[in-house]
């Protein structure tokens, strides 16, 4: 008995853990989308602040866009799939990479009207 409720435990963690790589890629990347929007709405918040209330959005922003970025470096694509599945994912990787850098530009340039980095 005592051995039994490891064996469950370790049996539902491996469970769990399949489940979540079937089709795990497209999840993560629905989330990853998820997270970018929010972002993109901290940042529209920024954009519109007066310049005295700015750095509390743009603060969150950066750690928003940290996260982004933390969750798209550990992505990887499936293993077997094919190369037009393969090249698929890429694109879509990309894209959400781009998607984030322009926001980086947005920020930064808003940072820059302000002159909150160089005096």
């Amino acid at each position: 008995m005592k051995s039994l409720k490891p064996l469950l435990l370790v049996g539902s963690l491996l469970l769990s853990s399949a489940v979540w790589a079937e089709g795990g890629s497209e999840r993560a990347f629905e989330r990853i989308q998820q997270m970018r929007d929010k972002a993109e709405a901290v940042l529209i918040q920024a954009e519109k602040a007066p310049a005295g209330e700015r750095h509390v959005h743009m603060k969150e922003h950066m750690k928003m866009l940290d996260d982004i970025m933390t969750q798209l470096h550990s992505e990887h694509p499936k293993l077997g799939i094919t190369a037009d599945e393969h090249l698929a994912w890429m694109e879509q990787h990309d894209k959400l990479v781009d998607d984030v850098l322009g926001q980086m530009m947005r920020e930064h340039k808003l940072m820059m009207a302000d002159k909150e980095c160089h005096p």
